[in-house]
C-alpha cells in the first residue's frame, strides 16, 4: 500500500469527529479486540477489517479512530457512514477507490438495497485488486447479515472480524470517571454512580450528557457535584 497525498475533493460531506481517536476510547472488555485492530493497522496486511457490535459498543468511534490512525501514517483514508449517503445512490462510491482505505459504517442499512450491495461488491473487488484496505462496521457478524447478494456476504467474511461487547454498569462508571479525568474534570465515584442511575444506558446519549455537563462546568466554573448536575440536567 503506497502512501500519498489525500485526494483534494471529498465526494460527500459526512460526520467525522476529530476527537474520535484511540486515546479517547476506554478499552475495558474490548481491550483485546482494540489491540488486534491497532496491530492490523500497523502491519496493513489485511485486506478487510470488519467491526461489529450492538449500538453503543463503539463501532463508529473505532472506525473513525482507525481512519485517523491511517491518515497519521500518511495514507489517504475516508470514513463513510452509509446512513448519510444511501440517498445519493451507489454513484456515491465513484472515485473512492482512489483512496488507500475506506471505512464503511452502518453496513446493515444496505440489506434492502440490491443496487448498493452490487456496488459494494464491485468496489471491494477493485480495492482488493489494488492492495487497498476496506474497514466495515455493522450491528451483527458478516455471516448474520441479511444480504441478498451472497457474494458480498462471502467477501465481508473473508477478512479480520472483531466483535465489540457492551459495557456493564461498572465499566460505565469507570468510563465517566476516566472521561472526566481526560477533560480535566474531577468526577467522584459517587457522582458517576448518581449519573448512571438516573440515565439510560445508551452510550451515545451518555456522551452527549457528559459533553453538556463539561460545558456547564466550564461556563459556571463549578465542580461536577450532584446538586450542580441536578440543576444542569433538570433532574
Amino acid at each position: 500500500m503506497t502512501r500519498k497525498d489525500s485526494p483534494q475533493q471529498l465526494p460527500l460531506h459526512v460526520s467525522f469527529r476529530e476527537d474520535a481517536v484511540f486515546e479517547d476510547f476506554l478499552p475495558g472488555n474490548n481491550a483485546v479486540a482494540i489491540g488486534t485492530l491497532r496491530q492490523a493497522l500497523a502491519k496493513l496486511t489485511d485486506h478487510l477489517i470488519y467491526l461489529w457490535g450492538a449500538p453503543g459498543t463503539g463501532v463508529s468511534h473505532l472506525l473513525q479512530a482507525a481512519i485517523h490512525d491511517l491518515q497519521n501514517q500518511g495514507l489517504s483514508a475516508l470514513y463513510l457512514p452509509l446512513s448519510e449517503c444511501l440517498a445519493f445512490g451507489p454513484e456515491a462510491l465513484e472515485g473512492l477507490d482512489e483512496f488507500d482505505a475506506i471505512a464503511f459504517d452502518d453496513l446493515d442499512l444496505v440489506s434492502d438495497h440490491a443496487q448498493w450491495q452490487e456496488a459494494l461488491f464491485h468496489f471491494y473487488n477493485r480495492m482488493q485488486d489494488q492492495g487497498k484496505l476496506i474497514l466495515v462496521g455493522g450491528l451483527c457478524s458478516p455471516l448474520q447479515l441479511s444480504l441478498s447478494l451472497a457474494d458480498l456476504k462471502s467477501r465481508l467474511s473473508s477478512g479480520l472480524t472483531l466483535q465489540l461487547v457492551t459495557m456493564g454498569d461498572a465499566e460505565r462508571i469507570e468510563w465517566l470517571v476516566w472521561k472526566g479525568r481526560r477533560r480535566g474534570l474531577v468526577i467522584e465515584t459517587d457522582v458517576a454512580e448518581f449519573i448512571l442511575h438516573r440515565h439510560n444506558r445508551n452510550m451515545a446519549q451518555m456522551v452527549a450528557t457528559f459533553d453538556r455537563l463539561d460545558s456547564a462546568s466550564l461556563t459556571e466554573k463549578r465542580r461536577l457535584t450532584i446538586p450542580f448536575i441536578k440543576q444542569v440536567l433538570d433532574w
